[in-house]
């Protein structure tokens, strides 16, 4: 039980520390490289989100929120400092980069392949130019796969904003994908709504 490995970290255990980075630690890297866009960048969220929320074990309280939760307010605070000192704010594609979203046209072989690629880099292009808020919505929800409400918890605000911020940046990114010719934005409907 997380709870009981949670208390055990919070009572100085090294190792239930340990189990809890080892399970927690991917999630925490996935994030920080969507925020960043650097491997080295998100290298440095991991280590520091574990070393703020080691030094505030104390102060975590499960009522409140869930670990995967406070983990995720800790880095995204992180990766926001860091991009307010580099002045800049980027996030890769919205899927793996292993993966391939299914695009309106279904064409096979070849040609399908490159439309894809160009769909995703300017779908990328459309989500740089969405505001902070935005975008952090778009990476929360379509790349680390989170529902509205956590999602909601981990930025501190009603789970309403979040609806509002995704209908935003799907309507904008319609829009801007249609005026580079692509129609249908399927793929950009929520993914885990509740």
């Amino acid at each position: 039980m997380e709870l009981a490995l949670i208390q055990r970290w919070q009572n100085g255990e090294a190792e239930a520390f340990d189990e809890l980075y080892t399970q927690h630690a991917p999630a925490i890297y996935r994030l920080g490289w969507a925020m960043l866009q650097q491997t080295e960048s998100a290298e440095d969220v991991v280590q520091e989100t574990f070393l703020r929320a080691h030094k505030a074990r104390h102060r975590y309280d499960a009522s409140r929120a869930s670990f995967s939760t406070w983990l995720y307010q800790i880095a995204l605070n992180y990766c926001r400092s860091h991009l307010r000192r580099k002045h800049l704010f980027t996030i890769p594609w919205l899927y793996d980069p292993n993966e391939t979203p299914d695009l309106p046209d279904g064409r096979p072989g070849p040609e399908s392949h490159a439309l894809r690629g160009e769909y995703r880099r300017l779908l990328w292009e459309a989500v740089q130019k969405l505001s902070p808020p935005l975008r952090e919505v778009v990476t929360l929800h379509y790349y680390m796969e989170l529902p509205a409400v956590q999602i909601a918890e981990t930025l501190k605000c009603p789970e309403g904003t979040i609806y509002s911020r995704l209908h935003n940046a799907r309507r904008y990114l319609a829009k801007a994908l249609s005026e580079k010719g692509i129609i249908g934005l399927e793929l950009l409907e929520p993914q885990n709504a509740h």
